[in-house]
């Protein structure tokens, strides 16, 4: 948006001569100083631009009756005042309000019109509510506000907003799994579709939030696509050393989560694929640890699909059994475990397993030797990694990973937090769109009035 520089210059002067009124007596006129004025002489100005503008759109004089919700007619009773909080600061403005005598319910069509809720946020504020609501504790992100727009709000404002746009998202998810589950769509959907994606990636990983007196897992997961980073020519899979995953980054990235049983779960990890084109992919790759729940789930709703265990939760097997085999003797178990992960990096799992074998009846180490055998047997198609990078599949989960460490630790770990089923729920599934850029997608979907019904 471009203002004329006739608009500029005249808006300009009368900063600066209001500057010079304020500041004339005042012993420091540093830059600091000078600055801190200028910003809340422009949120003060802001805030009444924006009443006097919302008091233009109503009309002069306005019609007698309007229609009301309950089917009769809502007449006209006065111009009523009302307050919206904005990022810009309080607005004040008066418009046409209207009374139904049937049903007793008052309306203002211009608040309706514009979508405001008097007494409530705008959206844009509730955006930006929901933005710090999302990256840190709510008493904090309140404090943060006030600092940056000059408006205060209060923690239960930003709690509210931040987990009213979580529920949106619940809802928006609740759509999808309808319609992913419509037979009929889904057939036209197949016969009709114009592209196709070559591959596409998911992961999905589990960490557990503290909730009053228990602690319950809130599952994760992650679609994305992969490429190579710039300026990286790729080098062949024969010559990548042991535990190196070669120069592939992903990209698209796109969170999912919820707090319930793996079987209502995949209802989430199908319609979240749908959305991701999926289910209509040439090939689907799924990355994740060895969590029995995780692969049951890929291999009812993505039976096709290409099954690996991320490397770096596979050697970590290795890893512990050899600390307890070796203790602080570095030397010995760094050489033991080049050996142990060299198998593994080939995929050669049975000599990987006969080397654990040989500790299960140590004292210290035979109990990480059992847990490694298990794994190792258990997962035994998912760990051929010298396969896998021949076809260049990324072979790390770091993606679903980064998510749970950013929506659970990060968020909903803080020191000292406490949720609700219901507050951590909506609190992961706003940051989980925020982290896949989608909270403008919400925006639109925003209904003040039944978020604060």
């Amino acid at each position: 948006m471009e203002f004329t520089i006739e608009f500029k210059q005249q808006v300009v002067e009368l900063f600066v001569d209001e500057l010079e009124r304020q500041l004339e007596d005042a012993p420091d006129k540093g830059a600091e100083r000078i600055e801190t004025l200028l910003r809340k002489m422009l949120a003060q100005i802001g805030g009444e631009c924006l009443g006097a503008y919302l008091t233009a759109q109503a009309a002069t004089y306005p019609a007698d009756h309007v229609p009301c919700s309950c089917g009769g007619e809502a007449k006209y009773h006065s111009h009523r005042k009302a307050m919206v909080r904005s990022s810009l600061g309080k607005a004040t403005y008066r418009r046409p309000y209207y009374i139904c005598p049937e049903c007793h319910q008052g309306q203002s069509p211009l608040d309706e019109r514009l979508g405001l809720e008097p007494g409530q946020v705008t959206t844009v504020l509730s955006v930006l509510l929901t933005i710090a609501g999302v990256e840190t504790a709510f008493d904090h992100a309140a404090k943060l506000v006030e600092r940056f727009l000059l408006t205060e709000v209060s923690e239960n404002t930003v709690r509210k907003e931040t987990q009213g746009y979580g529920e949106l998202q619940a809802e928006r998810e609740q759509a999808w799994i309808a319609t992913s589950q419509d037979a009929e769509h889904y057939r036209e959907r197949r016969r009709t579709a114009k592209e196709r994606p070559k591959r596409v990636y998911g992961s999905i990983d589990g960490a557990h939030v503290p909730l009053s007196g228990e602690w319950r897992e809130m599952k994760v997961g992650c679609w994305y696509e992969v490429e190579r980073r710039k300026g990286t020519h790729g080098a062949r899979s024969s010559q990548l050393p042991v535990g190196e995953t070669g120069d592939l980054q992903a990209k698209g990235m796109t969170y999912y989560c919820d707090m319930q049983p793996a079987s209502e779960f995949g209802d989430l990890v199908w319609a979240t694929g749908c959305r991701r084109k999926a289910d209509l992919a040439e090939e689907v790759v799924f990355v994740a640890d060895g969590a029995p729940w995780i692969w049951k789930l890929v291999s009812w709703y993505y039976p096709e699909a290409v099954q690996i265990v991320d490397w770096y939760h596979a050697a970590a097997y290795l890893e512990a059994l050899a600390e307890q085999i070796f203790g602080e003797n570095e030397q010995l178990r760094e050489l033991w475990l080049e050996e142990a992960k060299g198998e593994l990096w080939e995929g050669r799992v049975d000599n990987v397993i006969a080397t654990c074998r040989e500790w299960e009846g140590h004292p210290q180490a035979g109990e990480a030797a059992r847990a490694a055998i298990s794994y190792y047997s258990n997962n035994r198609e998912r760990l051929d990694y010298a396969r896998f990078r021949r076809s260049g599949y990324m072979i790390g989960s770091g993606t679903v990973e980064s998510g749970c460490k950013q929506i659970v630790t990060q968020r909903l770990k803080r020191a000292g937090a406490r949720w609700t089923k219901h507050g951590a729920r909506m609190t992961a599934k706003a940051r989980a769109a925020y982290l896949s850029e989608q909270l403008d997608e919400l925006s639109p979907l925003r209904n003040p009035s039944a978020m604060f019904a």
